[in-house]
């Protein structure tokens, strides 16, 4: 049967994926602002079993640029940043969430614009791997505290780094879902059904890599402000 709400999700999933594997994060940027207009439940469950399957992808493509001493900080702050997102999920307003995500993410982007740029320490590694634990598993996008943190590493081992990141962090927000009672059986078929779009996702952003290669950074501050600017209008509107 047609559906045309997955159809569209599809779309907005695809161009996503497309993004992330070029650039090394965006899917959720892209894609989750669309389909939780019509598929609210749908986000961010869909968004992290498409993720992870395209991850993985990036992962085994990119495993010779894993950096597995300098990413290790994020991996293991990412647990209680994951849990008290999922905490934060049962309890917090959607609405004051986002407005959260929206002064997080755009106090970054000026951070990283006219500030002195964020080394990549193990503290701030630290750090962003807290804050995207918890925006990750409430909202999807979790990208974001990560990518700003990492910008100034060879956009080859930065791609490579948040991949590996991205899968392992996939794996706890599901494990936290299914703990949470949040998962079933109608939402993992239908985020399996999307399974090919992540495919189709990966192999053309492989082709566009060579473009973004030479414009990492301005890509990466417009995500991040497109993230904010959709989190603020989702909460006052």
């Amino acid at each position: 049967m047609f559906d045309l709400y997955w159809w569209l999700a599809a779309g907005a999933l695809f161009l996503g994926c497309a993004v992330q594997t070029a650039l090394g994060f965006g899917m959720a940027v892209i894609a989750a602002p669309i389909i939780v207009l019509f598929r609210p439940e749908w986000v961010p469950v869909i968004m992290t079993i498409v993720a992870l399957v395209l991850s993985v992808q990036n992962a085994l493509s990119q495993r010779s640029g894993i950096e597995w001493k300098h990413i290790s900080p994020a991996m293991i702050s990412r647990i209680p940043g994951t849990i008290l997102g999922a905490w934060v999920l049962t309890l917090m307003p959607v609405e004051m969430l986002q407005v959260m995500v929206a002064i997080m993410v755009f106090a970054a982007i000026f951070v990283t614009a006219f500030a002195r740029p964020f080394p990549a320490t193990a503290k701030n590694l630290t750090l962003a791997g807290f804050i995207s634990g918890i925006t990750g598993t409430t909202t999807s996008i979790g990208g974001p505290p990560m990518a700003l943190v990492m910008q100034h590493a060879a956009s080859h081992n930065t791609r490579a780094n948040l991949s590996i990141y991205f899968v392992y962090s996939c794996i706890t927000s599901l494990i936290s879902y299914q703990l949470l009672g949040v998962m079933n059986t109608t939402l993992w078929l239908t985020g399996f059904s999307f399974i090919p779009v992540a495919f189709l996702g990966y192999v053309v952003g492989i082709n566009i890599r060579g473009w973004v290669d030479l414009r990492f950074r301005p890509l990466l501050l417009v995500l991040c402000s497109i993230s904010a600017f959709i989190a603020l209008y989702g909460a006052v509107f």
